[in-house]
């Protein structure tokens, strides 16, 4: 399983991010920070997700959730990842 979380290093997407490692912390995230994409790469894979809004969590090419994550979001892709 591929798991990749899309970023542009707010305070929205920090606190997001920290709450998917709270809760999932077994989880190898691939983050990609807006800003270290120099090269284009991970715009390339934003494109090929359909990433539309950050921050976002995709499991293997599929985006399972945007934005913050309520109590039934986490639920919902605790559900996913098992």
């Amino acid at each position: 399983m591929k798991v990749e979380y899309f970023s542009a290093e707010c305070k929205i997407c920090q606190r997001t991010y920290n709450i998917i490692q709270h809760h999932f912390p077994e989880l190898d995230i691939e983050k990609h920070n807006a800003a270290d994409c120099i090269d284009g790469k991970c715009c390339e894979l934003a494109e090929q997700y359909n990433v539309r809004a950050v921050p976002s969590l995709v499991v293997d090419g599929n985006v399972i959730q945007i934005g913050m994550p309520s109590d039934s979001d986490i639920e919902r892709i605790a559900k996913i990842l098992n």
